[in-house]
C-alpha cells in the first residue's frame, strides 16, 4: 500500500505560473473623455437640484409670503359698523353697505366705486388688494402688488402691469403671475371657464368680473394689454380684468390669456358673494350670512 504525501508536502515540480497581463495605459484622449463625462454627470446632478429648488423650494417660500401678505392686508382693513335687520323672529345682523364715491357707471346703470386705496398702494411692500377666482381652488387667493418684476410676482401673488388701467375706470386692469414656480399662483389658470367669476377685493370694496375670453398668444403680442384688448386706438367703455401667465405648462414659449369683464361693485359692508363666504377674512369687510360663514 502506498502512502499519500502529507498535505504540506511540496510537489517536485510546480506548474508554470501564467504571466500577469500588462495594464494598458489610458490614452490622453480617453482621459479627456472620461473627465468630460464626469463633468456632465456633475452638471446633470446640479441641474436636477436646481429644478428641485425652483419648483419646490421657491414654492414653499412664496406660499409663506402669500400667507403673510393675506394676514397683513386684512389686518389693515377698515372696521365696519354692524347694523341689525328686522326679521319675523326678531333681529339679525345684516348687510350695511357703506357710502362710496362713484367713478363711472356701466351701460346697465351699475355704479363702480373709486379705487382710491388701491391707487395709493403702489410701493414695493404695498398690497393693493386680493383677487379671488373660485374656479382655481377653494382656498385660492392671490395678493396683488403694483408691478410685474420678480420682487412683486415671486412672492406668492400676482402683479399689476403698471401701464394698464385700474378697476375704477374703463380699460384693462391686467395682472400677471407664475404658472410653475413661486407658489404657481396661476398654475391652473387654464381651468377658468367662460362665465366664471373673478373678484378683486381692496379697501375700497369688491370689483366683480366675469370671464369672457380665453386665448393663447406669443410673448410679443402685447396688444392683449391694450385698454380694449387686442384693439388699438379704441376708447374703452367698460372695465376688463386680464390674467396672463406662461404657456404651456413648464414653458414660457407662449402666454395664456383670460379676459373678464366687470359686472358689479360691492361696497364695504355689502353682502359677499356666496362663493367667497367660506373665506374667513371676507367677513371682516363684507356681510356674510351665518348659514354661509
Amino acid at each position: 500500500m502506498s502512502l499519500a504525501p502529507p498535505r504540506h508536502a511540496v510537489p517536485a515540480q510546480r506548474a508554470a505560473q501564467a504571466p500577469k497581463p500588462r495594464r494598458r495605459r489610458r490614452s490622453v484622449g480617453a482621459k479627456i473623455m472620461g473627465g468630460f463625462g464626469e463633468i456632465l454627470i456633475t452638471l446633470g446632478v446640479l441641474g436636477l437640484l436646481f429644478v428641485v429648488w425652483e419648483l419646490w423650494w421657491t414654492g414653499i417660500e412664496a406660499e409663506s409670503d402669500r400667507q403673510e401678505s393675506l394676514e397683513e392686508f386684512y389686518s389693515s382693513a377698515p372696521e365696519l359698523p354692524v347694523t341689525e335687520q328686522s326679521t319675523e323672529g326678531g333681529t339679525e345682523d345684516g348687510p350695511n353697505p357703506q357710502d362710496f364715491e362713484v367713478c363711472y357707471t356701466l351701460p346697465d346703470g351699475t355704479e363702480i366705486g373709486c379705487a382710491e386705496h388701491m391707487r395709493a398702494a403702489t410701493g414695493p411692500e404695498d398690497i393693493m388688494g386680493i383677487t379671488y377666482a373660485p374656479r382655481l381652488g377653494e382656498s385660492w387667493a392671490a395678493p396683488i402688488r403694483h408691478g410685474v418684476a420678480a420682487e412683486q410676482i415671486d412672492r406668492g401673488g400676482v402683479g399689476h402691469y403698471t401701464a394698464t388701467q385700474w378697476p375704477d375706470e374703463p380699460g384693462n386692469f391686467a395682472l400677471a403671475g407664475h404658472r410653475n414656480t413661486n407658489a404657481s399662483m396661476l398654475g391652473n389658470q387654464d381651468a377658468l371657464q367662460i362665465g366664471d367669476p373673478i373678484y378683486v377685493v381692496s379697501n375700497d370694496g369688491m370689483y366683480v368680473y366675469q370671464v369672457r375670453e380665453r386665448h393663447v398668444v406669443l410673448p410679443h403680442q402685447t396688444e392683449v394689454l391694450n385698454p380694449v384688448p387686442s384693439q388699438s386706438g379704441v376708447e374703452p367703455e367698460v372695465g376688463v380684468l386680464t390674467f396672463t401667465t406662461c404657456h404651456p405648462m413648464y414653458s414660457n414659449r407662449e402666454r395664456l390669456i383670460h379676459h373678464a369683464e366687470i359686472v358689479d361693485f360691492i361696497p364695504l359692508g355689502g353682502e359677499a358673494p356666496a362663493d367667497l363666504a367660506h373665506h374667513d377674512r371676507i367677513a371682516d369687510m363684507f356681510w356674510v350670512p351665518e348659514e354661509e360663514a
